[in-house]
């Protein structure tokens, strides 16, 4: 007869049961003024983990979402390169370069008027193919309802001052931040955003679309279907590729994106809700735009089309 501590790993769901759900607030901090923010953050992730309850073995449904997650960040990071873009658009603008020296053709190719844009649309619709589309699929295959990954409003509008409180602590920081030569030279991402307002508003819209398939893969997709199994863990898992997806921006955003992770994470799953995330991703990222373009003295366009 085994002892009541011992391990069966034949009963996976009877040690589950037994495990004390983790907690991560200390009392004590809620004393000390400058640790309010932290133990609000663990009070939070201690109430999302006594809501998921006890922990279920890690199994197929859990599998499938780490294989589409790994899929869809595969198509976004090797489908959705500007050579592939490239050949598209070589093969539509085909009879336009028809007969030039193929170097000269690929020059007025790369600079005519709309190419960079069309670059970026076409990343950014790599992002919501690989962050939107296939987790529905798969969602959709499996037969789980898309209602259940955090798309409600309630609760972001019941506790919508949090994310009004956030994009208030950040406006200071990105005015700071925006005289950095190098927050200027990688912001905007679509570097003819100054050409005129089409070329602009077209961009920012395309932009907080991409924002809302990113919010959707990391604080929804992920969050909900390994919540099963890990509980708030799953805010610690998510962490590791929303971090590494900042790697190509600054070392200050990428750190950033950690904090900002683990805060609209917990927020995400509290709540069940990923439009504050959407909200104040878009925020800061038009802001961040908008800033360097001040900077550069850039703001406002001249032009309401880029041919006037």
């Amino acid at each position: 007869m085994r002892s009541p501590n011992e391990f069966d790993p034949a009963s996976p769901l009877e040690v589950s049961d037994r495990s004390p759900a983790p907690r991560f607030r200390d009392p004590g901090a809620r004393g000390v003024l400058a640790l309010r923010p932290i133990a609000w953050l663990l009070g939070l992730m201690d109430e999302v983990q006594a809501e998921s309850g006890p922990p279920r073995p890690v199994g197929r449904h859990e599998l499938g979402v780490i294989l589409t997650a790994c899929a869809g960040l595969m198509l976004i990071q090797f489908a959705s390169t500007e050579a592939i873009f490239f050949d598209l658009y070589a093969a539509w603008h085909a009879s336009e370069v028809a007969g030039i020296e193929p170097g000269f053709g690929r020059f007025l190719l790369r600079n005519s008027t709309y190419y960079q844009l069309g670059s970026l649309l076409f990343w950014i619709a790599c992002c919501v193919t690989g962050y939107f589309v296939l987790p529905v699929a798969y969602l959709k295959l499996t037969g789980r309802k898309l209602s259940n990954y955090y798309l409600g409003t309630a609760g972001f509008r019941d506790h919508k001052w949090l994310y009004l409180g956030a994009i208030g602590l950040m406006l200071p920081v990105l005015g700071i931040v925006s005289y950095s030569p190098a927050f200027q030279e990688i912001y905007p991402f679509y570097m003819s955003a100054d050409r005129s307002w089409f070329d602009l508003v077209v961009w920012e819209t395309a932009y907080v679309l991409q924002f809302f398939a990113l919010e959707f893969f990391f604080r929804a997709f992920l969050l909900e279907g390994l919540r099963p199994s890990f509980g708030v863990g799953a805010v610690f898992l998510m962490l590791l590729p929303y971090c590494m997806v900042h790697f190509p921006k600054t070392a200050s955003e990428t750190a950033a994106s950690i904090i900002a992770g683990l805060v609209l994470g917990a927020l995400a799953m509290r709540y069940r809700s990923i439009w504050g995330g959407v909200l104040v991703h878009s925020f800061v990222a038009i802001g961040m735009d908008v800033l360097s373009l001040i900077q550069k003295g850039q703001f406002p366009p001249a032009a309401l089309f880029p041919d006037a």
